[in-house]
C-alpha cells in the first residue's frame, strides 16, 4: 500500500468537493495538511477560510477482508484483497468553516467523470455513506473565539497483498552428457 498515493488521491478528491485546481494557489491556500505538531502550527488570520484534513488508520472498525483468490493465470500465486478501515478528518476555520464542511460532506459522495468519487474510487479508496453531522465548536483564541466545523467520514482502501513463494525451485535440469 503506497500511502502517498492515497494522500494524494484523498487531497484531489477535497479540491473536485471544492472546486479548486489541486495545484492552484487557492486550494494551497485553503486545504492544508493537518500538522503532526499542532503547537508550532501556524495560525491562520480568523476571518480567512482554511480547511485542515488528515488521514489515519481507523482501528476501532473492523478490517472487512475477502478471500484468497489466485492471481491471473498461469502464476499460481494467491493473492488477498481486503478493504482496510481509514478515517478522514476536516477541520475547517474561518466564517465560513460550517458551510465548507457541509459541502466537503455533501459533495464527497458525488459520481461521475471529475468527481470526487471517481477520484477516490480510481485509487482504490471508498467512502462510507451517511457520514455523521458536521460538529460546530468554537475556540478560544486570545480573548476571541475562533469558528471551527469538524467533519470525519469513514473510508475504505482497497488493499491487495500477494502470497511471494520463497521456496527454491529448479529453474532447468542440468544436463550431463555420458559418452561410452
Amino acid at each position: 500500500m503506497n500511502y502517498e498515493l492515497i494522500r494524494t488521491a484523498v487531497r484531489s478528491a477535497l479540491c473536485a468537493c471544492f472546486s479548486l485546481a489541486p495545484s492552484s494557489d487557492a486550494a494551497l491556500s485553503f486545504l492544508r495538511e493537518a500538522y503532526t505538531e499542532p503547537e508550532n502550527a501556524p495560525r491562520p488570520a480568523r476571518t480567512a477560510d482554511v480547511c485542515y484534513w488528515s488521514l489515519s488508520p481507523d482501528y476501532g472498525a473492523d478490517p472487512a477482508s475477502y478471500g484468497a483468490e489466485a492471481a491471473a493465470s498461469g502464476s499460481h500465486t494467491p493473492a488477498v484483497q481486503r478493504f482496510l478501515p481509514f478515517r478522514l478528518l476536516l477541520v475547517c476555520y474561518g466564517p465560513g468553516a460550517e458551510a465548507n464542511a457541509e459541502k466537503a460532506r455533501s459533495f464527497l459522495f458525488l459520481d461521475g467523470a471529475g468527481f470526487p468519487r471517481q477520484v477516490l474510487r480510481r485509487a482504490g479508496i471508498y467512502p462510507v455513506p451517511d457520514p455523521p453531522p458536521v460538529q460546530l465548536l468554537f475556540e478560544p483564541e486570545g480573548s476571541l473565539w475562533r469558528r471551527r466545523a469538524d467533519l470525519s467520514v469513514s473510508l475504505r482502501i482497497l488493499d491487495t497483498m500477494a502470497y511471494e513463494n520463497r521456496r527454491n525451485t529448479i529453474r532447468s535440469a542440468p544436463a550431463v552428457v555420458i559418452h561410452r
